[in-house]
């Protein structure tokens, strides 16, 4: 794993970014409020617009806990449809994370152990901070104990695919989530 230079998205906010393999990864949670069209992800100021939002069908960012300071840190959450909306999530040249790219980092962080790394180095090293969630009901859980990131899944389902991190445990695990969830999200290059 090597340390990679710094992406910018559209809006200005930094990303630093690692080589695992063949991919390149954000090591920071995404902070966007764009479509990659241009047009605003809309914002979910509080819990009644989260529900609303999310049980139209709509896409919806917030800040993690409602709180500035915090989300500059761990990122902003978001909803199933504003990851997977036609107008592009990820900015051009990223994507989404799929199943396939977690399960190739899920194999490198596992190689990495078994050569001596402690999985608390990899977790410092890849900045997977306990972020925690939205869930859909509006309330924020998970903080300092978990976090949750989405994978692209755009086929229309109930429940939608996504890895949690607990701070109890020792892997990135496969989780389902409800679409109107709120969960982080990392971005990974497309390939070269």
């Amino acid at each position: 794993m090597v340390l990679g230079e710094e992406f910018v998205d559209t809006e200005g906010n930094q990303y630093r970014t690692i080589s695992i393999e063949n991919q390149v990864w954000t090591i920071d949670n995404y902070r966007g409020t764009q479509y990659r069209n241009g047009d605003l992800i809309q914002k979910a100021i509080d819990d009644e617009s989260y529900l609303k939002l999310g049980s139209t069908g709509k896409g919806a960012w917030c800040l993690n806990y409602n709180d500035k300071e915090r989300s500059s840190r761990h990122g902003y959450l978001y909803n199933w449809f504003s990851v997977h909306d036609a107008r592009g999530f990820a900015p051009k040249g990223w994507r989404i994370p799929s199943e396939e790219d977690w399960n190739t980092l899920e194999k490198h962080l596992e190689a990495e152990t078994q050569n001596g790394t402690s999985w608390n180095e990899l977790i410092k090293l890849m900045n997977m901070s306990y972020s925690g969630s939205r869930g859909i009901n509006g309330a924020f859980g998970g903080a300092d104990k978990s976090a949750y990131w989405w994978k692209f899944m755009p086929e229309v389902a109930i429940m939608s695919w996504g890895r949690r991190l607990q701070s109890t445990g020792k892997q990135l695990e496969p989780i389902d989530g409800f679409q109107r969830f709120g969960f982080s999200v990392r971005l990974i290059k497309n390939h070269l």
